[in-house]
């Protein structure tokens, strides 16, 4: 082989050897857009049948995302509320959607957005995991694993 036929052979053998070696690999699938962590589920009442779930939503995205559906097996309705004061009350009310900034976070705590779960099918005891999907905006889900705590 002449020099030139070399190097050509060369850096063919190598493109070849780059994308056998690429489409054997096992390449990660696209990490979520949107997750929710830190979830738990409130301990109901001994005779409530209905209790509230908090999470913090992570949008790594560059678009603002929304909550625009909850769902799970768990109970017979889930729903997204909003607690806030009208003079000396707290009110709870449901909420249509959930905004979650490009690039931000949005929490669901005790104080303001929460997600209502009523008609609880079995009564969780502490530790007991409960699984929720949120449907977003875009149609995308987001499952979410809450554990059970006081």
């Amino acid at each position: 082989m002449k020099g030139t036929e070399r190097r050509t052979f060369v850096w063919r053998a190598t493109i070849a050897l780059g994308i056998a070696m690429a489409s054997s690999m096992d390449i990660p699938a696209e990490e979520p857009r949107v997750i929710a962590r830190d979830a738990w589920v409130r301990l109901p009442p001994r005779l409530k049948t209905e209790t509230a779930l908090y999470m913090v939503l992570e949008n790594h995205s560059g678009q603002k995302r929304k909550v625009v559906s909850v769902s799970t097996d768990a109970a017979q309705t889930a729903e997204m509320h909003e607690m806030r004061m009208e003079r000396t009350t707290m009110v709870m009310t449901p909420v249509s959607e959930i905004s979650i900034p490009a690039k931000g976070k949005t929490s669901l705590n005790p104080d303001r957005l929460h997600i209502m779960l009523f008609g609880l099918k079995s009564r969780p005891a502490v530790g007991d995991m409960i699984q929720v999907t949120l449907k977003l905006d875009d149609g995308s889900t987001v499952p979410v694993t809450a554990i059970v705590r006081k």
